[in-house]
């Protein structure tokens, strides 16, 4: 069996994306010719450009130099280009780490097709550390780059991505790669995203799923509607300005799609006459309760409110009608473990529609009024939007242009285009068909474009008994169980606060061994140049001991929401320390003054938990007979 028909073979069994692509290639842009090493390496051979992939003497010693040079914390390595697989070869036998992964992004299928002709590949096509992102077009390459970043702890390490590039392919390929790279840190900055970037931002919201225990364990949850709605058309109503288009078309569809609404669409379609069976809120600040102040229980008789626990009390106060309880996948509600549902919802409340249609198991989800850009004349929103047409907050900040539904570019905002990528990964995921009839706006990749009329036509006929079956499925806590989960979570709260305590205590530890290191090692270095080996080492090993408190379950379903945020950014700048070009010492200076700032600010944060936590239990024990 020749080199290409074993690796061709464990292509097909364990890469067979990369085996379908192979077997009816055909050459013909490249060849291999040999180097002039003793050993005769194989080197690739760009024709019309005469260039070469590699050093034609010894290929493997000058990457080992390049490689060694550059690589210092081999954990997130990006490689730009294939070739023949020589740098990849050289970073798996020479800078490996327990959490290391190898991901191979190359726009062309034939330097990789040359490789397994002449190397043994057997071994790396199993290797579950290596992501092989070959002969992919760039626009793919935010989801892909995305997935892996969410990965184990990879969040943490990306201050410190090795781009290991293959010169000859970025000659070739130079806009790709550079497409590649705005990939990249859209996926970064939506991946930190993710777990929050403002640890007070999220102490806002869990003070306020706290304040809102009584509403989580009275209310029934969105897990019992889960496919209750499978294979039937949802529509999800969002404000943008191209709402005022099709919003009449909505109808007589009542009984005919499950009708979902972002919070600020409320108001606009009860300006129509209409109303949406679902409307979802998850906005932890005091001006979303505005969205709802004034409506009447007949303005929202059958319709539920489907929030997030982390909004305002006072945004439930100003609904007058029912409930759902919705879960954004947090660990605080892990640790409620009072189960509503759990749903990986994306930062706007559009995104949370989308994905309780895809809970409900619709399918097709019909968009209309997610335009995520500016309207004609620079609007934000439909008329009759609580805060008017143009929101001011759109207007103060970067202005971004991205592909449109109907023209080549439309203005949008940072704000909007991070909707736009969760929408996209969300679309990608989602296993039926989504149409984007918002008659407008920016595109969403992945949706099916088309006018609101023609998808009703296509997509929505007879009826569907939309509110008899949200109502039969329903299941609201009886009177005993609500008494019983009361009770439950006070206990909860005492057990937390006195693990709060023994995490303060810790990390005091940990910050009084951070300030000995800067006193009796940094100082004294900084003032004779020389270190005491032995205290040096001693107290670097002991000062890390607290970070074992971060890879608790307890603490992660306690505490995670709240301090992730702040956590990960700290490991971030750590990671990038160490994968930085300073010398050893000043190395591990920096990150002994990075431990020292953030063993501070988290006491600072278990603090303000531990406050959080008291709220709670006195709105508990205000039902205490």
């Amino acid at each position: 069996m020749d080199l290409f028909e074993k690796n061709m073979r464990c292509l097909e069994e364990y890469r067979p994306e990369l085996f379908r692509k192979l077997v009816n290639f055909k050459p013909s842009k490249y060849t291999i010719i040999p180097t002039r090493h003793p050993k005769k390496y194989p080197n690739l051979l760009h024709i019309a450009s005469d260039s070469i992939a590699y050093n034609p003497n010894d290929p493997f010693d000058t990457l080992l130099n390049e490689l060694k040079r550059k690589i210092h914390l081999p954990v997130l390595n990006l490689f730009f280009g294939f070739g023949l697989g020589y740098e990849l070869i050289l970073m798996l036998q020479h800078f490996v780490d327990k959490e290391s992964v190898y991901i191979v992004v190359d726009p062309e299928l034939e330097p990789f097709y040359h490789a397994m002709r002449v190397v043994d590949y057997e071994a790396m096509i199993k290797d579950k550390r290596v992501f092989l992102l070959i002969g992919e077009d760039d626009k793919n390459m935010y989801l892909l780059l995305h997935d892996i970043l969410m990965m184990r702890n990879l969040k943490f390490y990306v201050k410190a991505v090795n781009i290991i590039d293959n010169s000859l392919s970025i000659k070739l390929n130079t806009q790709y790669y550079k497409n590649v790279m705005a990939h990249l840190k859209d996926a970064i900055k939506n991946v930190l995203l993710h777990f929050g970037n403002d640890p007070w931002d999220s102490l806002i919201g869990i003070e306020n799923t706290f304040v809102n225990i009584n509403e989580i364990i009275q209310n029934p949850g969105i897990k019992d509607l889960k496919n209750k709605f499978e294979n039937k058309p949802g529509i999800v109503v969002a404000t943008g300005p191209s709402l005022n288009k099709n919003i009449e078309l909505l109808r007589g569809l009542e009984d005919k799609a499950v009708i979902c609404a972002a919070d600020a669409s409320l108001r606009v379609m009860k300006k129509y006459g209409l109303k949406p069976h679902l409307v979802t809120s998850l906005e932890r600040v005091i001006a979303t309760s505005k969205l709802f102040e004034g409506l009447t229980a007949d303005d929202v008789k059958d319709v539920y409110l489907s929030a997030c626990p982390v909004i305002r009390p006072e945004t439930y106060a100003n609904f007058p009608g029912e409930r759902i309880i919705v879960y954004r996948n947090f660990a605080t509600f892990k640790w409620l473990d009072i189960e509503k549902g759990i749903l990986d919802i994306g930062p706007s409340s559009a995104n949370m529609a989308f994905k309780i249609l895809e809970f409900l198991g619709c399918n097709p989800i019909i968009l209309i009024g997610q335009d995520l850009a500016f309207g004609e004349n620079d609007v934000t929103h439909a008329s009759g939007a609580t805060f008017g047409e143009k929101e001011q907050q759109y207007y103060s900040i970067d202005i971004l242009e991205v592909e449109g539904n109907f023209v080549p570019k439309i203005k949008t905002t940072g704000v909007w285009y991070q909707f736009l990528k969760f929408y996209e990964k969300d679309v990608a995921n989602f296993k039926g068909k989504v149409v984007n009839a918002t008659e407008g706006g920016a595109k969403i990749p992945g949706t099916e474009i088309m006018t609101f009329r023609e998808a009703i036509d296509r997509y929505i006929n007879g009826n569907i008994g939309v509110l008899d079956t949200i109502k039969k499925s329903l299941v609201y806590p009886s009177p005993e169980e609500i008494k019983f989960l009361r009770e439950k979570m006070k206990s909860k709260v005492i057990e937390a606060l006195e693990y709060a305590d023994e995490v303060i205590f810790r990390l005091e530890k940990g910050k009084i061994l951070t300030e000995k290191f800067t006193n009796e090692v940094i100082k004294k270095y900084e003032e004779s140049g020389q270190v005491d080996s032995k205290l040096y080492e001693e107290l670097f090993v002991e000062l890390q001991k607290p970070l074992q408190i971060f890879s608790e379950m307890k603490f992660y379903e306690i505490f995670a929401h709240f301090v992730q945020s702040y956590f990960i950014t700290s490991m971030v700048e750590i990671n990038g320390v160490v994968g930085s070009d300073l010398p050893g010492y000043k190395k591990n200076f920096s990150t002994v003054a990075l431990l020292d700032d953030m063993y501070l600010v988290m006491i600072k944060l278990i603090m303000a938990m531990k406050n959080s936590m008291l709220n709670m239990k006195r709105e508990l024990e205000k039902y205490d007979s």
